[in-house]
């Protein structure tokens, strides 16, 4: 992430949000791939950071939807993916680029701002994968994945952790980056590249 400017510091704090959950479509105050979908839960984040961070969201959910349909890419993440519950997006500039050139420098500082240390995303982020990250990274894509309870795949979290809201709390007692996280939230991959059966990298993986 050398010669990208500094990022902006991390959310001071965030909340456990218990509300029904429910996988809806990316709106589109957020710049998007038609049909993307999330948990309605990480929305006011993504907008959020959509707001300061010229992003473009190429994958959200994937999986079953109740209508019988899909949503996202078929077999291009691994088990365990974040993106099976809707609480992971894969982020590429605005403005596309295939290569680590001036576009990506703001992708690369909201890297830097989820993980300001190599394996240590500050919350709510549960995974980062960006540069050092196989098949993620500067000309390819940004992974983040939030917090959450631990959950099956294609299921809702019971909560999921996201910023305060601007102007306080509203029902719960913001948490601390710092405090140690309880509940437990899942172990394993939140994120990562599914291999093919050529030993090439899906093209839209993690």
């Amino acid at each position: 992430m050398a010669g990208a400017s500094a990022a902006e510091p991390p959310p001071s704090q965030t909340r456990l949000a218990y509300g029904t959950g429910a996988i809806v479509p990316i709106p589109a105050s957020i710049p998007h791939e038609e049909g993307d979908m999330v948990d309605k839960r990480i929305i006011p984040d993504l907008r959020w950071i959509a707001q300061r961070y010229p992003i473009y969201v190429t994958d959200g959910y994937s999986g079953p939807l109740p209508n019988g349909g899909w949503s996202g890419c078929h077999g291009c993440h691994v088990r365990g993916s974040d993106h099976y519950n809707g609480l992971a997006v894969d982020i590429v500039p605005l403005v596309p680029s295939s290569t680590c050139d001036v576009k990506w420098n703001a992708i690369t500082r909201l890297a830097r701002w989820t993980e300001p240390v190599q394996n240590k995303p500050v919350l709510p982020f549960r995974w980062v994968g960006y540069d050092g990250d196989a098949g993620h990274g500067c000309g390819h894509h940004l992974h983040l994945s939030w917090n959450h309870a631990v959950v099956k795949q294609y299921e809702l979290a019971e909560w999921v952790e996201v910023f305060s809201p601007p102007g306080g709390e509203t029902g719960r007692k913001p948490r601390s980056p710092k405090v140690p996280r309880t509940p437990k939230a899942p172990r394993g991959p939140s994120g990562g590249i599914s291999l093919a059966a050529t030993g090439g990298l899906s093209p839209r993986g993690d």
